[in-house]
């Protein structure tokens, strides 16, 4: 005799199916009635809480002292500055002695025409093409 596991299955769960239906009829035919209670909101009045009334007399404050902050040393004023006065403003040619501007060497055309040429060059090298240029001047 060999049992099946499902079979042993299948006769546990037809008797509990059983067992359920006798027992509700039971509980019917007896007028008794099952319910699931589920829990509400309790209160819960709290406990009674003392409180102190407040004092009749206060304790002032302790006085506060303040320390003067110490004073403020600026330094001396620079003295005023003087500048040289402007020099007065002449037409070209007209002004003599320190106003003087300084007067331009003439140059040849062939002269002029290198010293144009000087800024087509290098930037390293005008100074030296001009310096050069100049030292032909007579």
């Amino acid at each position: 005799m060999s049992f099946n596991g499902s079979s042993l299955a299948k006769l546990a769960f037809s008797a509990a199916i059983a067992a359920t239906a006798l027992s509700a009829a039971v509980a019917a035919h007896a007028e008794v009635s099952v319910s699931v209670g589920v829990g509400g909101p309790v209160y819960y009045e709290p406990a009674p809480a003392y409180v102190a009334p407040p004092p009749a007399y206060y304790q002032p404050a302790p006085p506060v002292y303040y320390e003067a902050p110490p004073p403020v040393y600026y330094p001396a004023p620079a003295p005023p500055a003087y500048y040289r006065p402007a020099p007065p403003a002449y037409a070209p040619g007209y002004a003599s002695g320190y106003y003087a501007q300084p007067s331009r060497p003439r140059l040849s055309d062939m002269q002029q025409r290198a010293l144009d040429n000087c800024s087509l060059l290098a930037p390293h090298e005008q100074r030296r093409c001009r310096a050069t240029v100049m030292s032909t001047v007579r």
